[in-house]
């Protein structure tokens, strides 16, 4: 079995001691600043226990005392971050460096390189390898963009995002392992013996931890007539969508009069006619006629909220006049989404939001980001997938691991004070699946402006979907959590999880941004797609991404691991967790916004792009939050 070198720098010793002072807790004590909780041994039974407030100096009223390693995992992690500062400090580093709290945990931060758009950061923050007992220091990098500046490609650049030319970065896994270690090299004596006093010194290892890396099946595609592939273009393309549409469709092009050619490329583009290579036509991939027979133009005659309603109710009398037909909208906007720093304009979030509300289907096409050379030729097959499955299609789905297997992708969307930062509404849905990542609904669970009133609908409503007869048929419930979502919410869905009897759950975290890396033996230092590690008894590492046996070549910026935890709430005795991690990597295969879409489980990433409509309808006269409750996924 091949092994991952994991971005941790480990500690040689295996267990040490050090000194701190300590005297037990009482119920009326203040929080004091340099003074920490922890749970330590009474006296030499590790089990017997009490709370302490510990220091690191010799404080009045407290103890002496000699505390190890292995008896608070929290407690000698902030040790070693002390020792690391004191060295660092002490043998005035070679590089600026810093205290940061980045989330719950500090880390010391130092600037490898500074640019005008910012810095380029290298970070040591302590960690415990429970898989393997070893303390160790998390190396990681990222750019730090100056807040005046503007988001753009030479930050993207400067960030490893981009390539030199501006291109996709395929050599990111190498020019993030190469940054690593020219800070290395530049720090490295400076950090390598860490010491309490003379007497009790740590060392840290120059070489990245290696841990043994094992492999999920790949991902499967089923298609029309049960036939599968492991490429979703090339299984539409030779058997056909999973379920075709049975109505014929109405297409309404939506636009301004100075877009009337870019129309008619769009049109072509979509029909096949202009890019067969790329893209064979809607009729060909998905079974539905497109020609000038059934399109309809609607012209754009102002861009205000009046002139968007007008289009609005155009096509719903369409749709009216026309009841045994199914109509979408194909509007067409002029936004710069590269010069401002939003994912889409107000009048695009606007008529999405009234379109929803009618249940019409829409589909928005940018004009500044598709008119670019060769933009349309590439992007038409993916219009067109979000299209067909706005529609009511099913492209495709995965073979699951787990049958009868329902997912539920739990988000939030809080509404803040600009001024004081405090909570002013909180808004949570559910994005629901099964393991073959087919979308049922999307249901609003709670809309409330009081934290307890939200927490007590969070948890009656998920007990009324999971109660409600269109479940009825599914064995396990998995939930699917996104890394922001709070205990306060989880134990709100835990108490919910408890008042149904008939359903096996499982409750998994999953988390995009995460302080993980990892490094192969290869000479792409990219591990194979579909690989996972192990880091606790309940935390793995799995790598969505990645190369493929037999084409280990690297064609693109590959994303990071994503960090997957079991929370445990109510899970069945000796169930495999390997299957569930199987589930959530064959999710990620399951998005229809396009071909080869991001490689993100759906049950988190739709619940991250529900979150910014949500957001921003919210900013929209007149919204009404359960109005974007439906079984279509207009999100797309």
């Amino acid at each position: 079995m091949a092994n991952i070198r994991l971005n941790i720098l480990p500690v040689s010793e295996s267990r040490f001691s050090f000194n701190v002072f300590r005297r037990l807790k009482q119920e009326n004590d203040d929080k004091e600043e340099n003074i920490y909780q922890y749970h330590l041994p009474i006296q030499t039974d590790l089990k017997e226990r009490s709370l302490y407030l510990v220091s690191f100096s010799p404080k009045d009223g407290f103890e002496k005392y000699l505390a190890y390693s292995n008896y608070a995992i929290g407690l000698t992690k902030r040790f070693l971050l002390k020792i690391l500062f004191g060295s660092l400090t002490n043998n005035e580093c070679s590089l600026s460096f810093e205290v940061k709290k980045r989330f719950s945990e500090e880390q010391i931060e130092f600037t490898l390189h500074e640019f005008q758009q910012g810095k380029q950061v290298i970070s040591l923050s302590p960690f415990y390898l429970e898989e393997q007992k070893r303390f160790g220091f998390i190396v990681d990098f990222r750019f730090s963009k100056n807040k005046d500046l503007p988001f753009n490609k030479e930050v993207q650049v400067l960030s490893l995002s981009l390539d030199k030319q501006g291109r996709s970065n395929k050599n990111y896994y190498s020019d993030k392992f190469k940054l690593i270690n020219i800070f290395l090299e530049k720090v490295y004596n400076e950090i390598q013996t860490l010491s309490e006093n003379e007497n009790n010194q740590i060392h840290i290892e120059r070489n990245l931890i290696e841990t043994p890396v094992f492999q999920l099946s790949k991902k499967e595609y089923i298609f029309s007539n049960k036939s599968t592939a492991n490429s979703q273009f090339q299984g539409i393309r030779n058997y056909g969508p999973l379920q075709k549409i049975e109505k014929e469709v109405i297409f309404a092009f939506i636009f301004e009069d100075r877009f009337k050619s870019f129309a008619n490329e769009l049109y072509l583009s979509l029909t096949g006619k202009s890019n067969p290579g790329t893209f064979p036509g809607f009729e060909q991939m998905f079974g539905v006629t497109l020609n000038t027979s059934n399109v309809k133009q609607i012209k754009v005659e102002g861009l205000s909220n009046e002139n968007l309603l007008k289009i609005v109710d155009t096509v719903k009398e369409l749709q009216q006049s026309e009841p045994n037909k199914k109509v979408i909208g194909i509007y067409i906007e002029d936004y710069a989404i590269d010069i401002e720093d939003l994912p889409a304009s107000n009048r695009y979030y606007f008529l999405k939001y009234n379109f929803i509300k009618n249940n019409l289907a829409l589909q928005v096409v940018n004009y500044r980001k598709l008119s670019e050379r060769n933009s349309l030729k590439w992007s038409t097959s993916n219009v067109a997938l979000a299209m067909f499955a706005k529609l009511g299609g099913i492209p495709w789905v995965v073979k699951p691991s787990n049958n009868n297997c329902l997912i539920l992708g739990v988000g939030s969307s809080h509404k803040r004070d600009e001024e004081t930062g405090a909570i002013t509404k909180y808004f949570a849905y559910t994005v629901c699946l099964d393991s073959s990542g087919l979308h049922k609904t999307l249901e609003v669970l709670a809309d409330e402006t009081s934290e307890t009133n939200y927490l007590e609908n969070l948890k009656n409503n998920l007990v009324k979907i999971l109660s409600d007869g269109r479940m009825e048929n599914y064995k396990t419930c998995v939930l699917h959590l996104p890394f922001k979502i709070k205990q306060k919410e989880i134990t709100a869905i835990s108490e919910a999880i408890q008042q149904i009897n008939d359903i096996d759950f499982v409750a998994i975290k999953v988390n995009l941004n995460n302080k993980y890396f990892g490094y192969s033996f290869h000479n792409t230092l990219v591990p194979y797609e579909s690989s996972f590690i192990k880091l606790s008894r309940n935390e793995y590492l799995v790598w969505f991404e990645g190369l493929l046996y037999g084409k280990e070549v690297v064609d693109k910026r590959l994303a990071n691991p994503v960090h997957i935890q079991f929370l445990n709430l109510g899970n069945p005795k000796g169930f495999d967790e390997r299957k569930y991690l199987q589930d959530v990597l064959n999710l990620s295969g399951a998005n229809w916004r396009g071909f080869n879409a991001k490689s993100i489980p759906i049950s988190i990433y739709y619940s991250q792009i529900i979150a910014k409509y949500s957001e921003a309808f919210e900013k929209i006269e007149g919204y009404e939050e359960n109005s974007i409750s439906n079984d279509k996924p207009w999100f797309l």
